[in-house]
């Protein structure tokens, strides 16, 4: 079987959509020897540094069941094409009997018969002001597409299976639930003195930290997060710092006004995109997690905090509490109050920190990879 991938976001998405993709196809091939994969990259300028990551991404000597391609238009074209009548065939000359993409936009229009996306989630449905009206509306347009010429598609939560539904009454027999996972990198790392070094790159050693994880946007509640950490006693916040590690994303507007409001400029610290080999030290040197987010698809960087064994809260919305399950502390992510009292009862004792570390490690590894990489390899198989 030839399976054609739309490959774009393993290079032009870093987090999130990117790093699902990445970590799905590496093990594909690592599990599927059978099967012929066309991976379906679209760019023309910075061709040599974007061939080397798609090198690093696959490894060399690439194995004999992959071929790249690369189609030499602008990406934003190729994303136009798709969306109208032309034919993806007469770009893509290669005999395909199934597509997959990663993300609702690698879909087109018109051009296989078996097609199957991944949902991530459809937060622009349930928080449209959160994205832009543009936005939202691209987004509408794109899994519009995507549900109607898709024969299954892929669902990383129960709560994005309920979405579907909801939204755009999908067929539950159309609809397969797959988990994501944390990667195997993110796991306890005993090295304190690594720990140390890494993590002193963005936060002076002599605090301990309270961390978040994901691109800063309002989604992600970040400017209630800061509100909850401003209400934590003198004492603790004498001690510990908040880091927010992300890219910036849209409208970052409430979260910079409310740490200049509160006078938190020197104890909230935005440290912007960090680099994935450093990303588990910083997990493990934190003290704990929090993810205050309104609403996720799935919500990796919980799972990548409990896989390292950090104490992790989250909002008791969308799909979080079913990933975390009881190894989390859920609060209503509206409430800085309750968000503030789930991070000092932490803080302050001991034998709930480890008792959450090992609940905690005991959740993330009911979720792998390679369960995945099967699990979505059955669905293109018996289409």
């Amino acid at each position: 079987m030839n399976i054609g991938i739309a490959a774009n976001t393993l290079i032009f998405e870093k987090a999130g959509i990117g790093q699902y993709g990445r970590n799905l196809l590496k093990e594909l091939l690592k599990i599927d020897k059978k099967n012929h994969y066309f991976l379906y990259f679209s760019f023309i300028r910075h061709r040599k540094p974007r061939e080397k990551e798609i090198d690093s991404i696959l490894g060399l000597p690439r194995a004999s069941n992959v071929t790249v391609k690369i189609i030499p238009i602008p990406a934003a074209w190729l994303d136009f094409i798709t969306t109208t009548p032309f034919s993806i065939q007469n770009v893509i000359k290669d005999k395909i009997d199934v597509f997959f993409a990663p993300y609702a936009a690698g879909i087109p229009k018109k051009g296989f018969s078996k097609m199957v996306f991944m949902c991530h989630d459809l937060v622009f449905m349930r928080f449209p002001e959160h994205r832009g009206k543009r936005l939202s509306n691209y987004y509408l347009k794109r899994h519009e597409i995507a549900i109607q010429n898709c024969s299954k598609i892929i669902v990383p939560s129960q709560s994005t299976r309920k979405d579907l539904r909801e939204f755009f009454n999908v067929p539950l027999k159309k609809i397969v639930y797959i988990p994501e996972a944390a990667d195997k990198n993110f796991r306890p790392i005993k090295d304190r003195k690594e720990i140390e070094r890494i993590t002193s790159k963005y936060i002076d050693p002599k605090y301990k930290y309270i961390l978040s994880v994901g691109t800063l946007e309002p989604r992600k509640n970040l400017a209630k997060l800061v509100e909850a950490y401003s209400l934590l006693p003198h004492e603790i916040l004498r001690q510990y710092r908040l880091i927010l590690v992300g890219a910036k994303g849209w409208n970052n507007s409430v979260l910079e006004r409310t740490i200049n409001d509160l006078n938190l400029q020197d104890k909230v610290i935005l440290a912007g995109f960090v680099k994935d080999e450093d990303l588990p030290y910083i997990y493990n040197g934190a003290s704990i997690f929090v993810y205050p987010s309104l609403y996720e698809g799935f919500g990796l960087p919980p799972l990548e905090a409990l896989a390292c064994g950090v104490p992790t809260v989250v909002c008791d919305r969308s799909s979080l509490s079913e990933v975390v399950g009881k190894a989390g502390i859920l609060v209503n992510p509206e409430n800085e109050k309750e968000i503030s009292l789930a991070i000092k009862r932490i803080l302050s004792r001991p034998i709930l920190q480890e008792k959450s570390r090992r609940k905690g490690l005991l959740v993330a590894k009911k979720y792998s990879w390679k369960k995945t990489a099967e699990e979505t390899l059955k669905v293109i198989e018996n289409l």
